[in-house]
């Protein structure tokens, strides 16, 4: 498909339009699509819970990997899951089967793959914890395994987002639920009422610093209320910067920079973006 607009992947609302555009419904799809792109830059799109589009047209192939959607059960406490899988649909079923150890993710939203690629998560936790091992296709269309110990994760980071690589599936491994389980999901999900959830957003904007809380920082710093175009940082949360209604893409770009400015000039910490941009994650070969 030529000429997709991509504002409607993102939760933000903003952006641009693919110069080319996928979506495959399968792992031999995805390998193929990869095998017939011809050297041009690929990107992919999860969720978009956690992401910018630039404005403009996009150079070479997006593929969004939604439609990856199966769930196989392996044994009593693990699955096969598929990138496209819905990451709150996954976290409120496996109650439903037993099962516990996300309750923390509560209200995250976004696709099992995207969470993967940034290890999403909250009080300290993060979802590549569970992950036995995940699959992915190189930029030749090849599928890879990476197992536990091979690739490295910490807060808001997974090396895999880095390797050239695009994550199609993994296995993961829960725990047998716990009696304090359905209590620590009610309480992440109390938690998320502070947000801006009725606002489009791409959720928090940079990463909490080592001792520091972002959100504080930012409204400390006067930042509620600042708005470049259609963007406006929250008046409920600073750490979120929302969509008015006609935002673009630069738009929040422009106000992120300008929050993260201002907070180094008062306090002389550096804020690290959380929200990443959509850039290639390889040139097909």
């Amino acid at each position: 498909m030529e000429n997709q607009p991509l504002s409607h992947l993102s939760t933000l609302e903003t952006g641009g339009t693919a110069e080319f555009f996928a979506q495959p419904e399968s792992l031999p799809q995805l390998q193929e699509i990869i095998r017939q792109a011809g050297g041009i830059p690929v990107y992919v799109i999860g969720g978009g819970s956690n992401l910018i589009i630039p404005d403009g047209i996009i150079p070479g192939l997006v593929i969004s990997t939604r439609r990856l959607v199966s769930f196989i059960r392996r044994d009593e406490f693990s699955a096969e899951i598929e990138a496209g899988y819905s990451f709150p649909r996954l976290v409120s079923s496996l109650s439903v089967m037993g099962l516990g150890g996300l309750e923390f993710a509560a209200g995250i939203p976004g696709t099992l793959g995207g969470a993967l690629m940034g290890n999403a998560g909250a009080g300290g936790r993060g979802v590549c914890e569970f992950a036995e091992s995940v699959k992915a296709v190189d930029s030749s269309g090849n599928l890879r395994t990476y197992r536990r110990g091979e690739f490295e994760y910490g807060y808001r980071h997974c090396a895999l987002s880095g390797m050239g690589v695009i994550a199609v599936s993994a296995l993961m491994k829960f725990r047998s639920a716990a009696p304090g389980d359905r209590d620590e999901y009610i309480s992440f999900m109390e938690k998320r009422k502070n947000q801006p959830l009725n606002f489009r957003s791409a959720g928090c904007t940079f990463k909490n610093p080592e001792g520091y809380s972002a959100g504080k920082l930012l409204d400390e710093c006067g930042c509620k209320g600042l708005t470049v175009g259609g963007a406006s940082v929250s008046e409920k949360h600073a750490n979120f910067i929302v969509n008015t209604g006609n935002a673009s893409s630069f738009d929040v770009t422009e106000l992120a920079a300008l929050c993260a400015e201002r907070v180094r000039e008062q306090t002389g910490i550096i804020l690290e973006p959380e929200i990443r941009t959509l850039s290639p994650c390889f040139r097909s070969q």
